[in-house]
């Protein structure tokens, strides 16, 4: 088989690789002439693998339109990242970020307009966006350029484990974030991985929404993560000079 194609083994698991070496993925912003399989990458592994969506039972189809409209927002504020593997010329990975005073009414139009199961998973998310606004803009308004929001990431199946997608966060921190003067990052935890990162990273601040109580009967049952985690972060300064 001409696929470079080796099996690996993680925890005694059978892992099937098809020959994505470290060194030979990119990380790079989104581009117009990548968008396609930009949204096509985010729309499989989120609608498949997402903890949520998979509870739900969003699918594929039902997301996409939701993320096409996340892409385009993403590619146009310069607020995307890709992982890309050159030689298929192929996305494997992404990462959406976005100013929190754009990313807010997103949600809300999610929640008012969108598929039934859609208007569920975006208010859980909006509950969490509303208890960060309570907490840190009872007196002070929210401004645009203050809170960098990031939205969703994720890698196809085969990268997993593989650490892109904390690469990713990092990139998206010291490239977006931090040059544009932003002050605060906040992000909303869903994945047994990324909520265990934000519970053990030193200086976050944190408030989470178990899944145990909520009322709707499908979310309720998830039990790995027990819990999203709203996380907030300060940002170091924008270098001067």
């Amino acid at each position: 088989m001409d696929d470079d194609t080796t099996v690996v083994r993680r925890g005694g698991v059978a892992k099937r690789r098809l020959g994505y070496a470290r060194g030979a993925m990119q990380i790079e912003p989104f581009d117009a002439a990548h968008l396609d399989g930009i949204v096509e990458c985010v729309t499989a592994v989120w609608s498949e693998h997402n903890v949520i969506a998979r509870a739900l039972g969003v699918t594929a189809d039902e997301y996409r339109p939701v993320a096409e409209r996340m892409c385009r927002a993403a590619l146009a504020s310069g607020m995307g990242l890709m992982l890309r593997e050159p030689r298929a010329d192929r996305v494997m990975g992404f990462h959406i970020c976005g100013d929190l005073v754009d990313e807010l009414p997103a949600e809300a139009h999610k929640e008012q307009h969108g598929t039934p199961r859609m208007q569920r998973w975006a208010a859980l998310l909006s509950r969490g966006l509303r208890w960060y606004l309570d907490r840190y803009h009872a007196q002070q308004p929210l401004r645009r350029g203050e809170v960098f929001y990031m939205d969703i990431g994720g890698t196809r199946p085969e990268l997993r484990g593989d650490g892109w997608s904390s690469r990713m966060i990092v990139q998206a921190a010291l490239t977006l974030a931090v040059p544009r003067g932003y002050q605060r990052l906040l992000a909303i935890a869903t994945h047994p991985h990324s909520v265990h990162k934000a519970r053990t990273t030193p200086g976050a601040t944190n408030h989470e929404i178990r899944f145990a109580d909520l009322e709707d009967p499908d979310l309720s049952k998830i039990t790995e993560p027990d819990a999203v985690i709203v996380s907030v972060m300060p940002l170091p300064s924008r270098p001067t000079g």
